[in-house]
């Protein structure tokens, strides 16, 4: 690959991100102990220390920097799942070397103006909804005001993008799903990649959520808006992880419908000439036959049992457990929170 194509593959966080001339993990230390540090002089200047003790007042503070560090933590992992999709499918596609890799180039491609839309989105957002206008300037509030200012809109900018980079990820492994396939309907299993990209960016996105709601007081909790925003959350987190594996399983029944129709025009076949052989007084013909039509049968029935969802039940287990996760941590906080007020 030519350092051009690798500029074209990298999306707009990664090429931010080597702009820096660190690696990743560097890059990540580095934005992470800037943003704490700009918290921490913002305490200093406003001569807020003692409020640090205000529980309520560190979580609200702390928020932003530390959903903007999880994202970059958590988003090499993201791109590794992908690729062992990208990989997996290589020796099931029916196209040429060329062909495989023009289509993964354009998987990997950004949409750069889509990108730029949800950023300048989420910064938009940041203002209308934050109303940063409305923050507590005055009473020793000034510069943690402007702290909040300055790490809202990186996080609201960055929280669009990723989603988008996410869902713009499923979709083109969903249309990698789509390409002829050479597949043996027993084989299924080589699609699990798409299944375990599926409950990674679950994971990814619950991971995120309950660190949201660690960082939420309980009394913000309690709001009904709040408990319906993070249940319709964890419904779409459900419902994105299904959409994502929906076209492996769109493959793999077109496969078993296919392998269904073949078994059964052989059975057709080889049942009529059982009996035609049959009234021909032919035996030693018509137990080839019942080898055959026995043969078939099983192929058949095997097929039929054959899952058409690319996961298993350890990966089921793995996504309800995961979705629990977010409900515990609700719940301790309203019950920690009540005890406390009681």
């Amino acid at each position: 690959m030519t350092e051009k194509e690798s500029k074209l593959e990298d999306n707009l966080l990664q090429t931010l991100m080597y702009k820096t001339r660190l690696s990743w993990g560097w890059a990540t230390v580095t934005i992470a102990a800037v943003l704490l540090l700009i918290v921490l002089l913002a305490v200093i200047f406003d001569g807020s220390f003692t409020r640090l003790s205000n529980g309520a007042f560190l979580l609200n503070i702390l928020n932003g920097p530390m959903l903007i560090t999880y994202v970059l933590v958590i988003y090499p992992f993201g791109i590794t799942l992908r690729e062992r999709v990208i990989q997996a499918f290589e020796p099931l596609l029916t196209q040429n070397d060329e062909v495989f890799t023009n289509l993964v180039r354009k998987i990997r491609t950004p949409n750069r103006i889509w990108e730029w839309f949800l950023v300048l989105m989420g910064f938009i957002l940041t203002i209308v909804i934050g109303q940063p206008w409305n923050l507590d300037w005055g009473h020793g509030g000034f510069w943690v005001s402007a702290s909040k200012v300055i790490v809202s809109p990186i996080f609201n900018c960055l929280l669009y993008w990723f989603i988008f980079d996410t869902l713009n990820g499923v979709v083109r492994i969903t249309q990698l799903c789509r390409q002829p396939l050479e597949l043996d309907i027993l084989e299924t299993d080589l699609l699990t990649p798409v299944a375990q990209y599926s409950l990674g960016i679950s994971l990814i996105f619950i991971g995120g959520t309950s660190i949201s709601l660690i960082n939420t007081t309980w009394e913000q909790l309690l709001k009904w808006s709040n408990v319906m925003t993070y249940s319709i959350l964890l419904g779409s987190i459900v419902v994105m992880f299904f959409l994502s594996v929906w076209g492996a399983h769109n493959a793999i029944a077109k496969i078993k419908n296919r392998e269904l129709a073949l078994a059964l025009k052989h059975l057709n076949e080889a049942s009529k000439k059982i009996k035609e052989r049959t009234l021909d007084s032919q035996s030693g013909s018509v137990e080839e036959l019942s080898a055959t039509i026995n043969l078939w049968a099983t192929y058949r029935t095997l097929v039929q049992q054959t899952p058409t969802w690319p996961f298993n039940a350890n990966i089921i287990r793995r996504l309800i457990a995961s979705i629990i996760v977010p409900a515990v941590v609700y719940l301790i906080k309203i019950l920690a929170g009540l005890g406390i007020r009681f």
